[in-house]
């Protein structure tokens, strides 16, 4: 795809539809929180000045310091580390590498031939080239522990307004734990394709609670299921865990795939084909992985509130 294209799609696509998700997703959790603020209110004036209060604090923890951290990350395509002839600025190269070796997250050989080439002041691009190929065998670990944990947290919680919240600060941690796992972020526009999938996914996540189970399972040929006390729920809640899982799923390999082919010409179609068979190839695992928590959480929860 050409350059001028590309700009024209993501001007045209994806940042009016991420600015459209992101607003209608703004009014109406901002709507939400005015309403229990305003409740909150009623009953003493300090609890409507607390609640907002810890509002900010989580929103500053779970979205605006992300968003920080990925910005301020280098922008550096894969081929300047692994073409010797390129003229990438040292100094990028040394961010990207220093960066990397605060993630902790390198392999041990790894981690020290890029510590001990920053202490010489040596040739980076070829450690950093082994580095980031180890670091791209063990990100999909990182996108499946963040998949888990939305399965989980929307299974348990049966609230559209609290799984779009979970959704939305769950992928926005994702991407700032790809970058700083990589060292470096993808360019301004691929940001763009991601986040609007976020939100997307957020407001997807928002819809997903009023979906009607007992419509859906007698229309694949499963309705004897939801005859069963209690079955309507628990199928309710697994199809709102894996919808929202595989929603994260797709945002972090489309942040894995902009990540490692920044730089590169990449189709709209080649990339979403490819996060769509590479979610539902991990899907499988993030049901092993989180199937035997959610009962344990399940459990917690109600134990809470009785």
């Amino acid at each position: 795809m050409s350059q001028p294209k590309t700009k024209s799609l993501i001007r045209l696509v994806w940042a009016p539809l991420g600015l459209a998700a992101a607003t209608f997703l703004v009014i109406t959790l901002t709507g939400n929180v005015l309403v229990i603020g305003a409740k909150l209110g009623t009953l003493y004036p300090a609890l409507e000045t607390g609640f907002y209060g810890v509002l900010a604090c989580l929103f500053v923890w779970l979205v605006a310091m992300p968003l920080f951290q990925v910005l301020s990350a280098p922008v550096v395509a894969l081929a300047e580390f692994t073409d010797p002839s390129s003229k990438t600025d040292h100094n990028t190269l040394k961010k990207v590498a220093r960066q990397l070796v605060r993630s902790r997250a390198l392999p041990p050989e790894h981690h020290s031939k890029l510590v001990g080439a920053l202490g010489i002041g040596s040739a980076l691009q070829q450690p950093l080239a082994a580095a980031i190929t180890a670091q791209t065998e063990t990100a999909t670990k990182i996108i499946r522990d963040h998949a888990v944990l939305v399965f989980v947290s929307t299974s348990v919680s049966q609230n559209g307004r609290l799984d779009a919240i979970t959704v939305l600060a769950a992928n926005f941690r994702l991407v700032r734990a790809l970058v700083s796992h990589f060292g470096y972020r993808p360019p301004l526009p691929s940001l763009l394709k991601i986040y609007a999938q976020i939100f997307i996914a957020a407001l997807i996540a928002d819809e997903v609670d009023d979906l009607d189970v007992e419509g859906v399972t007698a229309q694949m040929g499963l309705g004897v299921l939801t005859a069963v006390p209690g079955s309507a729920l628990i199928i309710n809640s697994l199809l709102d865990g894996t919808i929202n899982a595989l929603l994260t799923l797709r945002v972090g390999f489309v942040a894995r795939r902009c990540l490692l082919n920044a730089g590169n010409p990449l189709t709209r179609r080649e990339l979403r084909k490819t996060a769509i068979r590479e979610s539902r190839q991990e899907l499988k695992a993030v049901w092993k992985e989180a199937l035997p928590i959610v009962p344990g959480a399940v459990q917690r929860v109600v134990q809470t509130f009785i």
